[in-house]
């Protein structure tokens, strides 16, 4: 097996980036075009091709990578450097293996001849062929991206932890040997942390950032992407604010080699990065955003969720961090992970076990209104191998552009605690009530559309009695649409007299309980759906 030189080369290698890095961009000419209204981010899973045997060659590469975004509002593709078999594998992703022409990671595949599932083996045939041809996945991807008329980014996720789900612990074949032979370099933490590497540590940083300077300086790319929101971990507990500097540091590295390169390609690269959405988290745990934003060191800042799937981000607070800066504040839109809406929601209304193309654009509608400059897609690519080998790509072709989506169908759903809501809230007794804010990007009344407030809550029966107000009017409960399921209630409210575009103040107090039942009633689910926009 080739491993990479160490440590005296990623030494050196860290001594000359800290040497020559600068406070911010290189003077060089800024991107021929403004693009980033509609970014997707590929995690590298497309080189399996779940649906094709291997090797399915460069130009099925580019059916599985490319073609699906010809037809859409995507003008930026992220391609993940990685091994991503997703569910071809018992762990999704083979952590820290790469498939790209590397000397400094460790290539998948290259230290046996046997592997433990098909798609492990696929993922690796289909890579190992291109580079028999003297190309590899990203040169393919980044030159018929271009071709396709698409800005191309590498990205490389910080401190991916999917191994440690890995079955055999240390000694499983799948663990990859940097991490193996070095537990030193470990933090040993809990969850996906009990491999991740510990930033505090100078040897992992220096290897780090020889595998993204590599990158930078192999390819003809137009960014480089930092994903910190996959597992955001990358020091021991509480070890994260007091080595803040030590990432700083790592990050002014990253834009020199960018500036670096841009200044050889005769063109400016972006720094992109895909963060956690609360800053005082990201702060304790060794990620100074703030000042990487204030110092302009980045250029683009998604906004993002490690889970994938947050009805409301806080893009306010980093428009206004980006403010004077350049710096572009991205939304993450709604990913293959759905929250589970219940066993109701999928009964009564049909809904599928991925969002909907109206759900996906009311997300992106309130992010636009709230000030984004652009959406970010990450794991929708594969929703056609994963939930619906029909999956509609509509939202691809609407959601890059607020005025289009002025005039499409929404499902705007208020979202969980940390997730971008309230929910659940309870009414235990009669005398207690309950507000939240419900906002919407619509003007159903000046549009000519309908609105219906969709509230689903746990318990309710005929016994309970309930005052439900939206904005300082009462809402007549009689004209309700109800359908039960077991313990869910569902009501169906015409509110398109009442909502407005912004937010909306919803009430809602409990006058009566039931007596012969124990359970609260419980606020489970507040949606609104508008309809009729597109007349």
């Amino acid at each position: 097996m080739r491993l990479p030189l160490f440590p005296q080369f990623f030494l050196v290698l860290l001594t000359c980036h800290f040497t020559h890095m600068s406070a911010g961009g290189a003077d060089t000419a800024p991107p021929a075009k403004e693009k980033r209204r509609l970014v997707l981010c590929n995690d590298g899973g497309s080189l399996g091709a779940p649906g094709m045997e291997a090797p399915i060659g460069i130009e099925g590469l580019v059916r599985e990578a490319i073609d699906p975004l010809r037809d859409t509002m995507v003008d930026t593709l992220y391609w993940q450097i990685g091994v991503d078999p997703w569910m071809g594998t018992d762990t999704h992703r083979l952590s820290d293996w790469y498939l790209h022409r590397t000397k400094v990671g460790t290539l998948w595949g290259s230290d046996r001849d046997k592997f433990k599932t098909a798609s492990e083996w696929r993922i690796y045939e289909n890579a190992h062929q291109m580079m028999e041809q003297g190309t590899d996945p990203v040169a393919v991807v980044i030159e018929h991206g271009h071709k396709a008329g698409l800005d191309v980014f590498v990205s490389f996720r910080i401190n991916d932890g999917h191994d440690s789900r890995l079955k055999d612990g240390s000694k499983d074949t799948n663990l990859v040997p940097m991490r193996r032979d070095h537990p030193e370099w470990l933090i040993h933490g809990d969850g996906f942390a009990k491999f991740e590497y510990n930033f505090a540590v100078p040897e992992v940083r220096a290897y780090t950032l020889a595998l993204i300077t590599e990158a930078i300086e192999n390819y003809d790319l137009d960014g480089f992407d930092l994903d910190f929101c996959r597992q955001p971990k990358l020091f021991k507990n509480g070890e994260g604010e007091k080595n803040i500097a030590l990432i700083t540091d790592m990050v002014r590295a990253v834009r020199a080699s960018l500036d670096a390169r841009g200044k050889v390609l005769g063109r400016k690269l972006l720094l992109s990065m895909r963060v956690p959405p609360e800053l005082d988290k990201m702060h304790d745990e060794g990620m100074d955003v703030a000042s990487w934003i204030k110092d302009k060191l980045v250029d683009i800042v998604i906004v993002g969720d490690p889970f994938g799937w947050n009805y409301r981000l806080p893009v306010e607070k980093f428009k206004e961090l980006a403010k004077g800066t350049g710096c572009k504040i991205l939304a993450q839109n709604l990913c293959a992970f759905k929250e589970d809406r219940g066993r109701s929601a999928s009964v009564l209304f049909g809904e599928r076990d991925y969002y909907s193309t109206a759900q996906f654009r009311a997300v992106a509608a309130l992010h636009w209104q709230a000030g984004a400059d652009g959406m970010y897609l990450w794991n929708q690519h594969w929703l056609k191998h994963y939930r619906d080998a029909q999956f509609d790509r509509q939202s691809w072709k609407e959601i890059g552009d607020p005025a289009v989506l002025a005039h499409k169908d929404k499902h705007y759903i208020v979202g969980p605690q940390e997730r971008g809501g309230p929910l659940p809230l309870i009414l235990a007794q009669a005398g207690d009530n309950l507000e939240l804010n419900v906002e919407i990007a619509d003007a159903p009344t000046a549009s000519g559309a309908q609105a219906t407030l969709r509230l689903m809550i746990e318990q309710l029966t005929t016994l309970d009695h309930l005052d439900i107000r939206l904005n300082g009017t009462a809402l007549d409960l009689a004209s309700a649409k109800k359908r039960l399921n077991y313990n869910d209630c569902w009501l169906d409210l015409d509110v398109t007299k009442l909502m407005r575009k912004g937010g909306n103040a919803l009430v809602i107090k409990c006058t009566a309980r039931n007596p012969h039942v124990l359970a609260p009633l419980k606020v489970r689910r507040v949606d609104v759906l508008v309809n009729g926009l597109g007349k």
